[in-house]
């Protein structure tokens, strides 16, 4: 029994003395099969509408952020702000900001720093999210909301997607006049762990901290890979979206568009994502929103905690109103027809709101 216990004891130190001495591997970007290039050279990538222009802002600490816009901001209706989710960027949503400025909407795409077209926290490893503090991420969508030049009696709409709508809810909670209105889509308030739960997994990120490898990816994670190289164009609700001309946006463009790779998650990006996660789940943060909100739920997401979402919306704020829709996969706006004109529905009726508040 104790040359058992010994033995266990030494495998745990020998792991610990190989996570201590873990060295962090020098940037190689990964390459794709020439059949996979092949089959993403076919794949149909939605340009811009004919009206964008792509612009840099930059934020008090001065790095650099993209955005673009639709050049129809003097006649539109209202001006919806997209905030691309977890490692997106807005060129998968060409399609989209082409089909909400035909609603008579003036589009902006912002992306976020360390994702897209924005500067990387180290250009020596450009896919690594690393951010000090999640603030960050609203405080910066603030300044640039300041830095617009809109008509006053312009309604702004925060569209936030996935980690989008938690930086958005943020914004709408800490930063609530800058905005007339959020629609969330699938927002990350809670993230799933897996078969781990929160706890566990928030325990694991904060010993990645105290052992100094803060800026590594966690176990399992690595630079951008394809999710798949046999087969580009499949798609299912259980895989984030239905739709095979969809869902494989964010690979495609990462293959021919490499400088706008993300990578998995590093101890760094978690711990703040998850600490970030209880602080917006605080008793009276959810309250604070005042504004018109609407909150998406997919039928199926394996990314995000719905029923926690569900209970934000349904329960603790005043002004929100949930939407579920059905054969929906987390990943929304790369989903079917159908659920993209639900979702833009859902934007039309939320605007009505904001008109009927007295906007």
């Amino acid at each position: 029994m104790k040359q058992i216990l010994f033995v266990v004891m030494g495998l745990i130190l020998l792991g610990i003395i190989g996570f201590l001495a873990w060295p962090e591997q020098s940037y190689e970007p990964y390459e794709v099969s020439s059949a996979y290039r092949a089959q993403v050279i076919a794949f149909n990538i939605p340009d811009m509408p004919d009206d964008w222009q792509w612009d840099m802002f930059a934020s008090e600490d001065g790095v650099k952020m993209r955005f673009g816009q639709t050049g129809n901001a003097a006649s539109a209706r209202a001006t919806v702000v997209m905030i691309p989710g977890y490692t997106a960027t807005m060129d998968m949503y060409g399609e989209q900001a082409a089909d909400i400025a035909a609603r008579g909407y003036h589009v902006i795409g912002f992306d976020l720093r360390g994702q897209g077209g924005s500067e990387r926290p180290r250009p020596s490893q450009p896919e690594k999210l690393l951010i000090e503090d999640f603030k960050i991420y609203s405080n910066d969508v603030a300044l640039f909301l300041q830095s617009l030049e809109l008509p006053e009696d312009r309604s702004v709409i925060l569209m936030g997607i996935s980690l989008g709508g938690h930086v958005a809810f943020r914004v709408g909670a800490e930063h609530g006049d800058l905005v007339d209105g959020l629609l969330l889509l699938a927002p990350a308030l809670r993230p799933k762990a897996g078969e781990m739960s929160f706890e566990q997994i928030t325990r694991i990120l904060r010993i990645g901290d105290a052992l100094g490898k803060d800026t590594r990816y966690v176990p399992g994670n690595t630079n951008w890979k394809p999710r798949s190289e046999a087969d580009l164009l499949e798609a299912g609700i259980e895989l984030c979206a239905s739709s095979p001309k969809r869902l494989p946006m964010r690979d495609a463009i990462f293959t021919v568009r490499p400088e706008q790779r993300v990578g998995g998650v590093t101890f760094n990006w978690g711990r703040q994502f998850f600490g970030s996660s209880n602080f917006v789940l605080q008793d009276g943060y959810p309250e604070s929103i005042t504004k018109p909100v609407t909150m998406i739920h997919a039928e199926l997401d394996d990314f995000v905690e719905t029923d926690i979402n569900k209970n934000v919306c349904n329960d603790r704020m005043t002004n929100c109103v949930s939407v579920s829709i059905e054969g929906s996969g987390h990943c929304l706006t790369q989903e079917t027809d159908p659920v993209l004109d639900r979702i833009y529905l859902a934007l039309d009726e939320t605007v009505q709101r904001i008109e009927l508040s007295g906007r």
